[in-house]
């Protein structure tokens, strides 16, 4: 059963699903926040820097892909990818893609949201490592996912984004995978959708 908007702010663990409807009142934008912090170096205290990407995968009802939204691939219909971050530095979230649900296509029917380090780092190296969502139409945090204290890998898939009727469900996932692009994750991604 999925978690309502209606009382505020949810923090999401791995499996839950939250609709994104509030107050009888669907969500149209969204905006998906990465931030991470650069790696400390195990013997000499200094920041390494941490490439890692946010990546979004269209998909229709069988698990055809229909798009990607990537860094090598910025927009497509009702989604753009606000730029690529190689560090991880500064304040805030470090990477962010919006979604404008109501202008995706009617084929559209699950978009997933993946993590990768292109470098090779791995998630256990990463310091306050978060996925937010967030109503675009008012800037308020909507879900906060966690990713710190992850294992050892390359990549992972965040959530899957769901159309229920005329309404979306995010539900959390938290799966590692070994990819370092999301290219190498799309097969996995359609098998999650049903594909």
């Amino acid at each position: 059963m999925a978690v309502t908007l209606d009382k505020g702010h949810v923090s999401l663990a791995k499996g839950e699903t939250v609709s994104l409807v509030k107050a009888d009142d669907a969500l149209t934008r969204v905006r998906v926040g990465l931030g991470w912090d650069p790696a400390r170096s195990r013997f000499f205290g200094i920041r390494r820097s941490i490439d890692l990407d946010a990546s979004a995968l269209v998909f229709d009802a069988k698990g055809g892909v229909i798009d990607t939204i990537w860094f090598a691939n910025l927009t497509g219909v009702g989604i753009r990818h606000h730029g690529d971050n190689l560090t991880g530095a500064g304040d805030g979230d470090d990477e962010v893609i919006t979604i404008d649900l109501a202008e995706l296509p009617p084929r559209a029917q699950h978009v997933v949201l993946t993590i990768n380090s292109y470098r090779g780092h791995t998630f256990d190296r990463v310091e306050n490592a978060y996925c937010r969502l967030v109503d675009d139409r008012t800037d308020e945090e909507l879900v906060r996912y966690s990713l710190t204290e992850s294992p050892r890998s390359t990549g992972m898939f965040m959530a899957i984004l769901s159309r229920v009727g005329s309404a979306w469900e995010m539900r959390a996932l938290g799966i590692h995978h070994d990819g370092r692009t999301v290219r190498e994750m799309t097969g996995r991604a359609s098998a999650l959708v049903g594909g």
